[in-house]
């Protein structure tokens, strides 16, 4: 996930207000790609009829899924790989070299936020796929999906070094490449959510 975004910024940011069109134009995609595919996800719910189900039922199923991606997460950690689950596939680098930035950031950060159409580094994201698909949260997740992922990010791109890199035409990190190499540490967390999101779903069900 978070590694499909870095050639976005690499060396292409000379000026504060071209920084500040390139994130905006990013962050304004990916939202919109989150909020329709978490939205599309509770709509998939609806149309199955998943959320008529029984509390009960959709709480058992909920939390076996978030054991069983919590699983993943750790099996993931141990081989030193990103989730198996989903894609094995990025944003085309290439794009950048074709077309104005102007176009590739809102393009990039659209397919990011789909979720489900690049790969992850850890499950956490389809934890709350399937509690949307099931109706036990609601379209709003997609929001929240988003905002998690733009407000770091974004604060990376206007902090890390590569803003003084850009200026010497130096090609820079914004910072990506740091949390690729601390995944073993996003999947241990993502695994600790999602087992506590199942213990929850448990309690409840004892309730």
């Amino acid at each position: 996930m978070v590694g499909t975004i870095g050639p976005l910024v690499q060396g292409a940011l000379p000026r504060w207000r071209w920084r500040l069109q390139i994130t905006t134009l990013f962050v304004s995609g990916f939202l919109a790609g989150a909020g329709i595919i978490f939205a599309a996800a509770f709509l998939l719910g609806l149309a199955l009829q998943l959320h008529e189900l029984p509390l009960a039922l959709r709480r058992s199923i909920a939390a076996s899924g978030l054991v069983v991606l919590a699983v993943v997460d750790l099996w993931a950690r141990r081989q030193g790989a990103y989730c198996p689950v989903g894609p094995r596939r990025q944003t085309p680098r290439a794009l950048r070299s074709r077309h104005s930035m102007l176009l590739v950031a809102p393009v990039w950060g659209f397919d990011t936020g789909l979720a489900v159409t690049t790969f992850r580094v850890a499950a956490a994201t389809w934890g709350a796929m399937l509690l949307t698909t099931l109706g036990l949260a609601g379209w709003q997740t997609g929001l929240a999906y988003g905002l998690g992922f733009t407000v770091p990010v974004t604060f990376l791109m206007w902090t890390h070094r590569s803003g003084r890199m850009a200026i010497t035409g130096e090609p820079g990190d914004p910072g990506l490449g740091e949390l690729l190499d601390r995944s073993r540490t996003l999947q241990a967390t993502s695994a600790v959510l999602l087992a506590a999101g199942a213990a929850i779903l448990a309690a409840e069900l004892l309730t």
